[in-house]
């Protein structure tokens, strides 16, 4: 579809822009409505070649510093995350107000809150932008899930995270739940829900021959798929919000109890991030006889051909505020991949069907059935597997940009008020 305006954009992500997709949607989504995006974040990981090819995108580097590490004392977090948010805020500053063309509209992503929604905002008012937060969580509570909630510092975040979220000329977020709290606990006025979608729907690749495509997508990854083993994948970002533990407990107990089929499982845990070299360490130690787990790090394409070959995918996002929800299902969804879905509270049913479109557990034990469930039936007759993915494709019928073009666009838009 053309082009229906002109104006220009920027995209501002304080993290890791390949493993930030939904701010590549919006730049993508951008480009496709007719702006010139500037696209900022850290470049540390392969970014997408819809990114990279698309004329309307330039990407901008920002430098990433390095934070505290994992254990250390808070004093130590503390005084590490002061510095490196005051490096950080005159860093961004320099791009957004320096380096950037000057943009119609500013939107920037939350969290990181600190301080990006300072350097966010200062830039879009020297500049004469819109300036737009996209609330994916709430920074004060992934803080809090260090220090504690009520530590004086998460207490601070807050009230800073709510009033600078005050002063955004539109907000979008993740979900109905999110956009409750925004209203009633922070004043902001009605943020658009944008919930996460497929960026594309490529077309379903049957259960009987997921294998098939698997051992292809593998092999191009030194791995390889052996016996009778179905694939799944467990996509992570490494990091304390995602409950690796759980799933352990989990292929644990599927692994020990009495087979009721021959099926042998592949898990292969894909991403990068802080938490990855200990998780290696454990699995180096673990011996089981129906279970192999594997863990590995894939360029976008290949990432989004290993979710389309995989017989069935793991979600264990656990929120520290309880109403976000986790992009990766959508990855899952796109593919018509049924998932085991960590169940950590009422807003996941804005995103999945319970028992529908993905399966719920809450602990090691009904994840075990909830395996036992899927893979009834192994090896000729996955009907669970099979029915679900007709489900999917029936629940999921729309992709980002056609959510976005009507959701979203309008937003952007004011700028031709």
């Amino acid at each position: 579809m053309a082009p229906q305006h002109r104006y220009r954009a920027t995209v501002l992500v304080l993290g890791d822009l390949g493993r930030s997709p939904r701010m590549l949607n919006h730049a993508l989504a951008l480009a496709e409505d007719g702006a010139d995006v500037s696209l900022a974040g850290y470049l540390e990981t392969a970014v997408d070649g819809a990114i990279l090819e698309n004329r309307r995108i330039r990407l901008y580097r920002i430098r990433r510093l390095p934070r505290a590490r994992e254990g250390s004392p808070r004093w130590w977090f503390l005084l590490v995350t002061a510095l490196r948010s005051a490096c950080l805020l005159f860093e961004s500053l320099w791009v957004l107000a320096v380096r950037t063309p000057r943009a119609d509209a500013l939107i920037v992503q939350n969290p990181p809150t600190i301080p990006t929604l300072l350097a966010a905002w200062i830039a879009a008012r020297l500049r004469g932008s819109l300036f737009i937060v996209d609330w994916h969580n709430f920074g004060y509570t992934m803080l809090g899930s260090r220090l504690a909630l009520q530590h004086p510092m998460v207490r601070w975040a807050k009230t800073w995270e709510r009033r600078l979220g005050r002063k955004a000329d539109a907000s979008f977020c993740v979900s109905e739940a999110m956009r409750n709290i925004l209203v009633e606990d922070f004043g902001l006025p009605a943020p658009v829900v944008l919930r996460d979608k497929p960026r594309d729907l490529p077309p379903t690749v049957p259960v009987s021959s997921r294998r098939e495509a698997a051992q292809s997508v593998l092999q191009r990854n030194a791995l390889t798929l052996p016996g009778n083993a179905l694939l799944a994948v467990c996509p992570t970002s490494w990091t304390a919000d995602e409950d690796m533990d759980l799933l352990l407990e989990g292929l644990e107990r599927w692994d020990s109890q009495r087979a009721t089929s021959e099926a042998e499982l592949l898990v292969l845990i894909t991403g990068r991030g802080p938490l990855r070299a200990a998780f290696e360490q454990r699995l180096s130690g673990l011996r089981w006889q129906r279970v192999m787990v594997r863990t590995a790090f894939l360029d976008p394409a290949d990432y989004r051909h290993l979710l389309c070959a995989a017989h069935l995918g793991f979600s264990l996002h656990r929120s520290s505020s309880g109403v976000d929800l986790p992009m990766k299902i959508m990855d899952f969804f796109g593919a018509r991949t049924p998932a085991c879905v960590l169940d950590y509270g009422p807003c996941l049913a804005e995103q999945i069907e319970p028992g529908r479109t993905a399966l719920t557990f809450r602990d090691g034990t009904e994840l075990a059935a909830r395996i036992d469930e899927l893979l009834e039936g192994f090896p000729d007759h996955l009907e669970l597997l099979e029915q679900m993915q007709r489900n999917i494709e029936e629940a999921y019928p729309e992709t980002w940009q056609q959510v976005w073009r009507r959701e979203a666009g309008p937003v952007f838009h004011r700028v031709f008020g």
